[in-house]
């Protein structure tokens, strides 16, 4: 016979192993979006132009080129990240 303790100790386990394969699964999920979300944004400015962007940023560092195009994006276009 298996007490109450024991119960509540195996429901719980089970739950948290519910939980780390459902945090796996979303992490995948947003992988996913970004992935498409990049793919989108390639194909509506072309690859040879967005490999370039790439590498203009990463000489002026990422963030200082993500910040300058912020500022530079239209009110209204801001996405949410």
């Amino acid at each position: 016979m298996v007490s109450k303790v024991e119960r509540e100790r195996a429901a719980l386990e089970a739950a948290e192993q519910d939980i780390a394969e459902r945090k796996k699964r979303l992490a995948q999920m947003e992988k996913e979006e970004a992935g498409k979300e990049l793919a989108r944004l390639v194909r509506k400015v072309g690859h040879e132009r967005s490999v370039r962007l790439l590498e203009l940023a990463v000489s002026v560092k990422p963030k200082s080129a993500i910040e300058a195009l912020e500022k530079m994006e239209p009110a209204g276009q801001k996405q949410a990240s």
